[in-house]
């Protein structure tokens, strides 16, 4: 079995930009290559995000694949290999009628680690959750990993992580003591 770190996409690995469609807006956070260089040498790296724009009408599935495909290929560059992607486009109140469902996979729905285990062997007892928002603190609830908060204004107090870290780097270094 494998062990994966599930890792939120905006305001984790790269800066917030409400609704992100295009690439050259994609910008990585400070030390988030360093912590993710540390972690792949023990874990599989797999994104999994909330991407509502798209039920929102603000953008489509082949811009959101675009954003991905680049910050993989950003990613790689720097020597970091993301294992696959794994994003939700729907939004129950959105205005894309295909989209605008009350889906499974919508975080803090398990859905997108679901898929992930299939598709990876995981082993969730012995994974991670890395997220800046309370909807990814109680994804790995749900989904019964461990959690690690990146801390921002995003976090509403609500859900308590297992960890909070200033960013990837701090988070990567918490989870290798840990190990």
């Amino acid at each position: 079995m494998n062990r994966a770190i599930f890792l939120d996409r905006d305001g984790t690995i790269i800066e917030e930009k409400n609704y992100l469609s295009d690439v050259n807006q994609i910008s990585l956070l400070e030390n988030s290559v360093k912590g993710l260089k540390i972690l792949q040498d023990s874990f599989l790296l797999i994104i999994v995000s909330n991407q509502s724009g798209v039920a929102r009408g603000y953008f489509t599935e082949k811009e959101v694949n675009k954003v991905n495909e680049a910050l993989l290929n950003m990613l790689e560059k720097q020597g970091v290999h993301i294992s696959s992607v794994y994003y939700c486009p729907h939004y129950e109140n959105g205005v894309v009628e295909k989209y605008s469902i009350n889906c499974n996979c919508r975080k803090p729905k398990t859905g997108l680690i679901d898929k992930a285990c299939l598709d990876f062997a995981i082993d969730l007892n012995k994974s991670y959750v890395i997220g800046d928002k309370d909807s990814d603190i109680q994804l790995a609830q749900n989904a019964g990993c461990r959690s690690i908060l990146i801390k921002n204004s995003n976090y509403l107090n609500k859900i308590f992580p297992n960890h909070i870290a200033k960013d990837l780097y701090d988070a990567a270094k918490y989870i290798m003591e840990k190990e």
